[in-house]
């Protein structure tokens, strides 16, 4: 029981006292910071050259700051116990009820609002900080590096193979994946640079708003992704269409398709084909039996597009139809 007392003691002085804040530092400076602080603070305070009444106490509590954060064995002490301090007091608080009237002389009651979050908002980025340093003994940095330039890859090269698809459920899965992989990969991505930053923030001050700049940065980069598939695509079909192309006959699915978008099935190399292409009916050129001509990519038959009659290639699709 006399530990439990000597230890709360403890604790509430270094919550009282944050010698930190003395040398008008954030929580957990660097040595070389306390020290440049302290050499600036003692002169302007010293009692032979300072006529503040203050100056004195002022002293003694610059000379117990440099003697708790002066070296590194016991600035590692006090930061210790200055992070437990925290995390007892957010602890106490929790299990407070909450109609129940805070006691008299509270060092919670005693700080305003903005303290108030200020604390808060601390503790929950030393438990941030704890997690995440256990999590890199298990899994190090380099190794989650390696991973998400794996499944980045991965992940813009299933959107990329899967963007012309066969109408079937399989092959809207298979691009829906490439999607998920990539998209869920930023997000793993976006999530390790904000602990990393929250975890600095603890020993420095950062001059931005980093959630906000982390999750623009997740916006425009999955939709510059998008963009980036769609743009490759688009140029690989024009090319192909244009300098490796086949012709072949293709059946209108009617049941299923409208004057603006056609389901058509087609066999090229024993293997059968459905497909969805957006087309403007009356400008096709139609076959009989309710087919049209189709011009596919040789190297993917999944390229392709319904020959109209302005179409280049015209003098082909006549000797086609012949």
């Amino acid at each position: 029981m006399s530990g439990y007392i000597k230890k709360s003691h403890l604790i509430w002085k270094i919550l009282l006292i944050n010698y930190y804040k003395i040398l008008g530092l954030e929580n957990y400076a660097s040595i070389t910071d306390v020290k440049t602080a302290y050499k600036k603070l003692i002169k302007q305070y010293h009692p032979d050259v300072s006529s503040d009444p203050d100056a004195e106490e002022m002293t003694r509590y610059l000379n117990h700051a440099k003697e708790f954060l002066g070296d590194q064995l016991s600035k590692e002490d006090y930061d210790r116990q200055l992070k437990i301090a925290y995390l007892v007091e957010i602890d106490r608080l929790k299990r407070q009820p909450k109609k129940s009237k805070p006691t008299k002389n509270s060092y919670w009651n005693s700080l305003t609002v903005d303290q108030r979050k200020s604390r808060l908002e601390e503790a929950r980025k030393i438990k941030i900080k704890e997690k995440y340093e256990k999590s890199l003994s298990v899994f190090p940095l380099g190794y989650r590096l390696i991973g998400i330039v794996i499944f980045l890859i991965w992940g813009l090269q299933l959107m990329f193979t899967n963007y012309f698809l066969d109408y079937t459920a399989f092959a809207y899965i298979r691009a829906v994946l490439g999607y998920f992989i990539f998209g869920s990969t930023l997000a793993v991505s976006a999530s390790e640079i904000y602990t990393y930053l929250t975890t600095k923030s603890l020993h420095q001050t950062i001059k931005f708003n980093y959630e906000r700049l982390i999750a623009i940065s997740f916006v425009l980069m999955f939709t510059m992704g998008i963009i980036s598939i769609s743009l490759l695509n688009y140029s690989r079909k024009s090319y192909l269409l244009k300098n490796d192309y086949q012709l072949t006959s293709a059946k209108i699915d009617f049941a299923r398709s409208s004057l603006d978008r056609l389901i058509i099935t087609y066999e090229i190399g024993q293997v059968e084909y459905t497909k969805r292409v957006d087309v403007i009916y009356n400008d096709i050129i139609k076959l009989s039996g309710d087919r049209v001509i189709l011009k596919y990519a040789s190297v993917n038959p999944l390229i392709c597009e319904v020959v109209n009659k302005s179409d280049s290639v015209l003098n082909e699709t006549l000797d086609f139809q012949d």
